[in-house]
């Protein structure tokens, strides 16, 4: 019994906590994208967008917009998944090392942001549309006008910060080093853009999760084993520990009590404020509890995916990624995204005290 008591406590305790479906997503798409950078298509596209770019300014129009609407459809995590590796590879490219982190900043904020838009732009979207049983008109009464606020600003940003300077063309030239040598490229080029759709139906829900795994590994087995190298699992491990923490401290006596008496009334400023503490998905799964007002609760965890770089698990990715590049500098990247994140909150809490 004592055997079968401990298995019960650390299942309530740890293994229950974890979202699966997450990790093994999320490991699938990293699996994919490395796949096509091994294949060598995010080179070709950079070199495309340097020489169709004329200057630093217009190229962080092209990706921060991108990142921008790809998080739409394809959720925050992907767009970042896709975008921040890429960047990487362009500011490596075209020698301005010293626009890095506001490159990746901008492009996790446009994630955030862009990804609100719509039901299936991220996690707690997912769950609040379902669980609330919201219609699209009730959606977009209630998040499109801080959506558009949030682009605008965003292009506002980008005229401000990124210079005109003209980028040289020698460095447009410069190789990164890394040869391909994968056989058949046009075989696993068309495998791995199915992997890839096959991703985007697990996150709309229409393929379960184990197939996709199975999927994608057996793919990237057969395609090129080092593949595997080039996932990021310390991001998966950060991501099991923070699943694990927070899902411990929602079951807390006096943390479940404050929030049955606090909460209701008040979902907007509280899924902002626990949003900064938990990120804004547990945030929405655990607020849900609490209030039958859907619609607010949805702006709050939405606003508050800016704010703290837990705020939302998406931002880890960027800087995850940052954090691997020759050019990292951890806390100048961190002193960075506040700043950025918190002018962004502080503009979107105006236009709620505005409009509500």
């Amino acid at each position: 019994m004592e055997h079968r008591e401990m298995i019960a406590v650390l299942y309530q305790f740890t293994i229950r906590q974890i979202n699966f479906g997450t990790l093994i997503l999320l490991f699938c798409l990293m699996g994919v994208v490395a796949g096509i950078q091994r294949l060598g298509y995010i080179d070709l596209c950079t070199l495309y967008l340097m020489n169709r770019a004329q200057n630093i300014r217009r190229i962080a129009y092209y990706l921060i917009g991108s990142s921008f609407f790809f998080s739409m459809f394809l959720t925050n995590d992907v767009a970042l998944i896709i975008l921040v590796p890429f960047t990487i590879g362009i500011i490596n490219r075209i020698g301005a090392s010293d626009q890095l982190i506001r490159f990746i900043v901008l492009e996790t904020i446009a994630a955030n942001m862009g990804s609100m838009l719509t039901p299936i732009g991220n996690p707690q979207n997912v769950f609040l549309y379902q669980n609330y049983k919201m219609t699209l008109v009730a959606f977009y009464r209630i998040i499109l006008p801080y959506g558009v606020v949030a682009f605008v600003l965003l292009g506002i940003f980008i005229f401000i910060l990124f210079p005109t300077e003209p980028i040289e063309q020698e460095q447009n030239i410069t190789d990164t080093g890394e040869a391909y040598v994968i056989k058949h490229k046009l075989l696993w080029t068309i495998v791995f853009i199915v992997l890839f759709l096959l991703c985007i139906l697990t996150v709309l829900r229409f393929v379960p999760h184990v197939v996709t795994f199975f999927a994608v590994f057996i793919g990237v087995f057969l395609c090129d084993r080092k593949i595997f190298c080039r996932i990021n699992y310390g991001l998966l491990i950060k991501f099991i520990i923070l699943f694990i923490v927070v899902g411990d401290v929602a079951q807390i006596p006096w943390i479940n009590k404050m929030l049955s008496t606090m909460i209701v009334g008040n979902e907007v400023a509280g899924g902002i404020l626990i949003s900064q503490i938990v990120s804004n998905v547990p945030a929405a799964i655990l607020i849900a509890r609490f209030t039958s007002n859907g619609n607010a609760l949805l702006l709050g965890v939405n606003i508050g995916g800016l704010g703290t770089l837990i705020a939302s698990m998406a931002s880890m990715i960027s800087l995850d990624y940052y954090e691997k590049s020759i050019f990292a500098d951890k806390k100048a990247y961190i002193l960075s995204f506040t700043k950025y994140n918190i002018l962004f909150l502080l503009i979107e809490i105006v236009l709620v005290l505005l409009l509500l």
